[in-house]
C-alpha cells in the first residue's frame, strides 16, 4: 500500500533537485556567454591594435616637444598617426616623413594650439620598409623633433 507522506516528500525532493540542475544550467550558460563576449571583445581589439609591421616611433627634444607616432604599412605607402606636445601655440607645424633616400613626404599640417598635445593622421607614399624618420617641422623649415 502507498504511503502519501513519503510520496509527497519524494515529490518534494525530485521538484527541488530539478529546480537546482535548472539554475545551475542558467549559471553555467550566462557564464559562457559573457566568457564568449570577453573574447569576442579582445579579438577584435587585438586585430585592431596590433596590424603586423605596425612600428610606433617616439621621440623627444631637450626642448620639451615630443612625438608618438604609430606607423601602419598599406600597400606601397604608411598611415600615420602622430600624437605631438610641446610646441609653442601658434605655431604652423608640417608632418613630414623622409624615406632612406632622403625624399620628403608632407604627410599632414596643423597650428599649434594652447591646449596640449595635438593628435592628427596622415599618410605618404612611402614604401614601409624605406621610411626613415618622422619629422615635425616648422612652416619656416626648422625641424622642431625627429623620431627613427
Amino acid at each position: 500500500m502507498p504511503d502519501p507522506v513519503l510520496e509527497r516528500a519524494l515529490r518534494q525532493v525530485r521538484a527541488e533537485k530539478a529546480r537546482d540542475r535548472r539554475r545551475r544550467g542558467g549559471v553555467v550558460a550566462a557564464v559562457c556567454a559573457a566568457l564568449a563576449v570577453a573574447v569576442l571583445a579582445g579579438g577584435v581589439h587585438l586585430g585592431r591594435h596590433s596590424v603586423p609591421g605596425e612600428r610606433v616611433l617616439v621621440a623627444t627634444t631637450a626642448d620639451g616637444v615630443r612625438i608618438t607616432t604609430t606607423v601602419t604599412p598599406a600597400d606601397g605607402w604608411v598611415r600615420l598617426r602622430a600624437v605631438v606636445a610641446g610646441v609653442d601655440a601658434g605655431e604652423r607645424c608640417r608632418l613630414v616623413v623622409t624615406d632612406v633616400r632622403g625624399r620628403r613626404y608632407t604627410a599632414g599640417g596643423w597650428v599649434a594650439s594652447r591646449l596640449g598635445d595635438t593628435a592628427l593622421a596622415g599618410a605618404a607614399v612611402v614604401d614601409p620598409d624605406d621610411l626613415a624618420t618622422v619629422d615635425v617641422v616648422t612652416e619656416d623649415g626648422r625641424v622642431l623633433v625627429t623620431s627613427e
